[in-house]
Formats: C-alpha cells, structure tokens, sequence
C-alpha cells in the first residue's frame, strides 16, 4: 500500500518471461492534494481495508510464479485478474463470495495493556525468582542490607542466596575486595563492611569495624571489652594450663598504641606497641578446653596438639584476612581523598576562569575574600555550568562589597604605622606631636 503525498510517479507492468509481449502502458499514480476551486470541494479520499480476490492463471499457459495458497493475488494497477473465458464482474463476485464463505473473518485478540506502576497497588503479574537474581546482582552491596533489613519480601529470597552476595561484591568492587574468611557467612561480611551501628549498645552514628575482632564497636563498647597480654597470661596461670603459650595463638589479637588506640591487627613486638585480647574470648576458649580435656582425659594428652593447631590456623586466616581488609580500606580511603582533591582543584581552576571573563573581570585575590566562593571550593564534586550559575550571582554581590569596603576608608579602623611614619618623613614632620602643656588646644597635626 502507497501512502504518499504531494508526489507523482510512474508504474510499468513487468515484462512476462513467456508468451508475447503485450503493448506497452504505464500508470501515472498522482498522489499531488487538488489545488483551485477543484481543492476545495473534493476532499481527501480515505484507505481502507479491501478483501482481495483469486484469480486463476488463463489456460494454455503455465504459469512459473510462486504459488500461493492461503494469500490472494492482485495486479500492481489494484484490480483483480480476470479469466479470457469470463467476464471480470462475474468473476470478482464469484471469488469474493467464496472466500468469504471458505474463510471466515480472523477475530483478533485485544493485547494486555502494560502493567502500570502504582503506589499501594499490588501487581498481578509477579517477577520470577530468576529474574531477581539477575537484577540483584548487578545492585551494590549495601543496597543488598538494606532490602533484607526493611523488605520482608527479599529477607527470604537475600537470606537463601549466599552466591548473590558475592556476584554483587565481585561486580561493583570489581574483584579488588578480598574473600571473607570460613567462619563468616556472606551476610555477616556484608553486615560489617556496609552496616552501620554498635553491634552491643547499638549507637547509630558506630561505622569503625575491628577487622582483627570482626566486629564493629563503638570506642566505650571496644575499652570495656578488651584485655591486656599480661591479664592473660595471669589468667591462663590460675587455670593451670600447660600450654599458656600456644592457647595464646588461639585467640585473635589487636595492636593498640600508648594512647590506648586502636593500630591494626596483631601480634605486635615493638614496645610503644601492646596486644590486646578480647575478655570473652578468652573465657570461651579456657571453657572450650576444660570440656574438651574432661571428656577425653585418656587420649587429651595427644589430642590437645591437633586441636590447638586447628584453632591456630583458623585464627592465621582471620588474621590474614584482616590484614588485607585493613589494607584495602587505606588505600580506597587515599585514592578516595585524593580524588576528592582533584575535583576541588578542578573547581577552582573553573571559576577562577568564569570570574575572569566576567565584565568587570574578578581577579584571584577578590574571590579569595568572597565566602560563597570559599565554601563551593570545598565541594568535592566536578564543576559544571549549573555550579557557576549557582555561585555568579553570590560572587558579583560580594566582589562588588569588597570593592567597596577598599575605595572606602572605614573609619574604625586603625591607620597603617609604615605609611604614616613615611607620609611624615615626606612631610618634614615628627613622628610625635608635642603640644603644649599650658594649653588645652588640640593639636593641629593632620595625622593625628
């Protein structure tokens, strides 16, 4: 179907590969709107849908078209072929009402309309488990907390997908953040890298995370908790235990400096430095090997060794673990710093640009005295055209005030000693006037 306007073009039969050739025609289709008094009354003739009819192929001649079965054929001019045998209105009755009764009308069926978004509107059609788990695991991993802390419906769907949790970590940390160890969950991981609050008398505004305890403590919470090398070996002496030394091995270990601040993971040997164990540890593993010893007290002697190396290692991949947490965070909080600075830099390079092309120009020193310009300068956020519109108007008023303030002498403030001492000593005066003492005239010195 041609639906054109304000076109004129031509359509020529196509040349037959059999028989004789017929006479030469063409079809002007002037598809141009009328124009003149013949536009005006003649209006636009509307398309519309026309059931097309089957014509067969005249006798005596083989036709090598394609043969088509369920599709009627029509010529390029849009009228059915009739036969030589009969005439084109017999013909075009008898195949328009056979097809109309061999093949009835096709009832369409409506489409759904698209489902629409409404708040407090429940959807009909629910959003597969698969398809959660192919969107969820390019979101951000503190994004993943916090649908499984305030959505009941993914705490399920988060809680029994482990493998979710590190397709999300690997993807946004880009494979840079290491694994955790076997004794944390992927939600536990989560929870201490993204979660925020004290994990004991749950402070809000908590964010530290104690790698080498693995958990997040406010600064009361940690100093109530922990407990010297000393008071542990004290400890280990009154419960009579052999090997004071190796259970030593057993229990994670921080840093703290002479401050009482927390450094890194441990042991430490230097002397500024001092290890600190945590006191619930401690008790748990004398409980642990009390319990152990007393029911096996035949075989404990031989088994004791394998099972503080078991301890041993796993306190080895905690600390290494956490070793490589603290790393990472120092050097994603310098990269961090120092990209904040770039884009700082790159403010100011920007709208000391914009302020000189200003009429009249802002020099360097003016927006220095500016404070709208001193407090965009800190943003760490890439300047753009929307930023210097925002700080324009701010800056001409205060550069305007600052002009001001130096062709105006302010009469409360104090004159400059250097160029009032050299004001006098081109004037040929004293530095100190000395009036009188008989009279009270004031003196008549200029300067004073």
């Amino acid at each position: 179907m041609v639906n054109s306007k304000d076109f004129a073009f031509k359509v020529n039969k196509q040349t037959p590969t059999e028989g004789s050739l017929p006479p030469a025609y063409g079809t002007v289709i002037d598809c141009r709107p009328a124009s003149g008094k013949r536009g005006r009354s003649e209006k636009e003739v509307k398309s519309r849908q026309v059931r097309l009819t089957r014509v067969p192929d005249p006798e005596g001649v083989d036709s090598k078209r394609r043969k088509r079965e369920t599709q009627d054929s029509i010529n390029d001019d849009g009228t059915a072929t009739a036969s030589k045998e009969f005439s084109v209105g017999a013909m075009s009755t008898a195949s328009a009402s056979t097809a109309s009764a061999e093949q009835p009308p096709v009832v369409r069926k409506s489409q759904p309309a698209p489902t629409k978004f409404r708040r407090g509107t429940v959807l009909k059609k629910q959003v597969d488990l698969d398809s959660w788990f192919t969107i969820l695991r390019f979101s951000d991993p503190a994004q993943l907390l916090e649908m499984r802390t305030r959505i009941v419906s993914c705490y399920r769907f988060l809680r029994d997908n482990p493998m979710l949790w590190k397709h999300s970590r690997d993807h946004f940390y880009d494979d840079t953040l290491p694994d955790p160890p076997s004794e944390l969950s992927e939600f536990q991981y989560a929870h201490l890298r993204h979660g925020h609050g004290c994990m004991s008398c749950h402070t809000k505004s908590t964010r530290k995370t104690y790698w080498a305890f693995l958990r997040r403590w406010c600064k009361t919470c940690l100093h109530s908790r922990i407990i010297k090398e000393h008071d542990v070996l004290g400890m280990l002496k009154e419960a009579n235990e052999e090997h004071m030394l190796d259970l030593l091995k057993c229990l994670p270990v921080a840093i703290f400096d002479s401050w009482d601040n927390y450094v890194g993971v441990g042991p430490g040997n230097t002397h500024p430095q001092k290890n600190v164990y945590i006191l619930g540890d401690v008790e748990k593993l004398l409980e642990e090997y009390a319990r152990e010893r007393d029911e096996n007290p035949a075989t404990w002697h031989a088994e004791c060794r394998v099972w503080m190396g078991e301890k041993e290692k796993v306190m080895q991949e905690r600390h290494g673990f956490a070793r490589k947490m603290e790393l990472w965070e120092d050097h994603a909080r310098q990269s961090k710093s120092s990209d904040f600075q770039e884009k700082k830099t790159a403010r100011k390079r920007y709208f000391k640009e914009k302020a000189a092309e200003l009429t009249p120009p802002i020099s360097e020193k003016e927006l220095q005295l500016c404070p709208s310009y001193r407090r965009a300068v800190v943003i760490p956020k890439m300047p753009n055209m929307l930023s210097w519109s925002q700080l324009k108007p701010k800056v001409e008023k205060e550069a305007a005030d600052v002009r001001a303030r130096c062709t105006t002498p302010d009469s409360r403030r104090l004159p400059d000693p250097l160029s009032l001492a050299r004001d006098r000593v081109q004037h040929h005066l004293p530095f100190f006037s000395q009036p009188s003492s008989g009279t009270n005239t004031p003196s008549t010195d200029p300067f004073f």
